[in-house]
C-alpha cells in the first residue's frame, strides 16, 4: 500500500513537472517586467490564451515564476515578427508576460524539458542578443549618418575638410550598416523591437517611426550625397557620371528569385543531391556576379583606377544590403502600425454611422434631423436602428410563411 502511494506521488510531482516549469526573470531592459491579466478560452477541448489589457504587478530581476504555456500577439502561431507571452502562475492564477525575459532554470528536476521558450528567446540572453537588445547600437547608427550629414555639409564648404571626408563618409555609412545587418542577423525583424507597437503602444511607435523613416531616407540618399564630395566640382550630377549602384542593386535584388524559380526548374527536371546544390550556386553567382561586375566596370572607369574602383564598389554592395535591411524593417513597423490605425478608423466608421443624429434643441430656432423608416414605415434616429428593425421584421415573416 505504501509503495502504491509512494508511486502515485512520484506520478503526481511528474505531471507537475511536466506542465509547469520554473523560470528566473532576467530583464532586457530595465530591472522589472509587466505581468498582465490572462484571457483563457476554451475551445474543441484546446486551451487559447490572449494577452488582458490589465496590468496586474511587476516581476523583477532574480526572481522565479512558474510557466505553463506560452501564445503569441497574433495567437498560437509564431510568425517571425510576433511577441511572445508566456503564461505563468502566482498563487493559483494566471498571469502572463514577455517570455523573452524569462530564461530556464537550473533548480528544474533533471528530465524536465524547456516548453516555453523559442530560440529567439534564448538568442536574446547571448552576448550578442544583449547587445542588440539595448539602445545603444540604434543610437551609434543614427549618430553615424548625422556625422555623415554634417560632413557632407562642411565638405562642400572647405577643400581641406573634403579630403577627410573622402574617407570618413564611406567609413561611416560602412560602419552603420554593417551594425545593420549584424542586428538583422542576430535578431531578425525583432532588432526594430524598439518603434513596436505591441511594446510601446500606438504613439510611442509613431513617436519612434517618424526619426527612423528620416534616418532610413537620409541613408538611402546618402551616397548621391557623396558623389559630388569624391568626384569633385567636375561631377555636374548626371546620374550616368556617378558611381555605378544600378546594376549591383539589381542583380542583389533578383538573386533570391532566381534561386527560388533554378530550384523549382531543377527539381522539375528530376536533378539532386550535390548535382543540384551547385547548379543553384552557379545560379545564384551568375545573378548576383552580372550586375556586380558592371557596376565594378563603371566605377574603375569613374575612379580611373582599379584598385579605387573596387573599393568603391564594395562600399556600394554594402550600403545596398544595409539599405534594403533599413527599408524593410522601416516597412514592417509601417505596416504594423497601419493595420492599427485601419482598425481604429473601422471603429469609428461603425460608432459614427450606429450613434443617432443629435435632436434638435430649442430657442425657436429650425432644426433637421434624418429619420430612418424600416419596412413597416414606422420611425428611427439612425440607420442601424432601421436595419436592426428590419432584421426582426424579415424573421416575423419568416415564421408566418413557415
Amino acid at each position: 500500500m505504501k509503495k502504491a502511494i509512494n508511486l502515485l506521488m512520484l506520478l503526481l510531482l511528474y505531471v507537475v513537472a511536466a506542465s509547469a516549469q520554473k523560470y528566473d526573470v532576467k530583464c532586457l531592459r530595465g530591472d522589472s517586467v509587466a505581468v498582465y491579466d490572462v484571457v483563457e478560452t476554451i475551445r474543441s477541448e484546446d486551451t487559447y490564451y490572449s494577452k488582458g489589457e490589465k496590468l496586474m504587478f511587476y516581476l523583477h530581476d532574480g526572481e522565479q515564476v512558474e510557466a505553463v504555456d506560452k501564445f503569441y500577439d497574433k495567437g498560437m502561431i509564431d510568425t517571425g515578427s510576433s511577441i511572445g507571452y508566456a503564461v505563468i502562475q502566482k498563487d493559483g492564477k494566471k498571469y502572463c508576460t514577455l517570455s523573452e525575459n524569462l530564461v530556464f532554470s537550473k533548480d528544474n528536476p533533471e528530465g524536465v524539458e524547456d516548453k516555453v521558450l523559442t530560440k529567439s528567446d534564448e538568442l536574446a540572453h547571448t552576448i550578442q542578443g544583449r547587445i542588440f537588445y539595448s539602445i545603444i547600437p540604434y543610437i551609434i547608427i543614427a549618430l553615424l549618418f548625422l556625422g555623415v550629414m554634417v560632413l557632407n555639409i562642411l565638405a562642400m564648404r572647405s577643400k581641406k575638410i573634403r579630403s577627410i571626408a573622402v574617407v570618413a563618409i564611406p567609413a561611416c555609412i560602412m560602419v552603420g550598416t554593417l551594425l545593420e545587418i549584424w542586428a538583422y542577423s542576430v535578431l531578425g525583424t525583432n532588432c526594430f523591437w524598439w518603434c513596436d507597437k505591441n511594446r510601446y503602444g500606438f504613439f510611442g511607435s509613431l513617436l519612434r517611426i517618424i526619426p527612423f523613416g528620416l534616418i532610413v531616407f537620409y541613408q538611402v540618399m546618402s551616397i548621391k550625397f557623396y558623389e559630388p564630395v569624391i568626384l569633385g566640382e567636375a561631377f555636374d550630377g548626371d546620374v550616368h557620371d556617378g558611381i555605378s549602384v544600378k546594376p549591383a542593386l539589381i542583380s542583389i535584388l533578383a538573386a533570391l528569385p532566381v534561386v527560388i524559380v533554378s530550384a523549382l526548374i531543377f527539381e522539375f527536371l528530376g536533378l539532386s543531391g550535390w548535382v543540384e546544390s551547385l547548379l543553384i550556386l552557379v545560379s545564384l553567382l551568375l545573378a548576383l556576379g552580372i550586375g556586380v561586375f558592371l557596376s565594378l566596370k563603371r566605377n574603375i572607369e569613374l575612379m580611373k583606377s582599379k584598385k579605387l574602383g573596387l573599393l568603391l564598389t564594395l562600399f556600394t554592395i554594402v550600403y545596398i544590403l544595409g539599405c534594403i535591411v533599413a527599408v524593410w524593417g522601416l516597412i514592417v513597423v509601417i505596416f504594423k502600425l497601419i493595420i492599427q490605425i485601419l482598425i481604429v478608423g473601422v471603429i469609428i466608421g461603425f460608432v459614427l454611422y450606429a450613434m443617432p443624429e443629435p435632436k434638435g434643441g430649442g430657442g425657436g430656432n429650425v432644426t433637421y434631423r434624418t429619420v430612418y423608416y424600416d419596412e413597416d414605415r414606422k420611425a428611427h434616429d439612425s440607420a442601424y436602428a432601421r436595419d436592426k428593425a428590419n432584421e426582426k421584421i424579415a424573421e416575423r415573416e419568416a415564421g408566418k410563411i413557415n
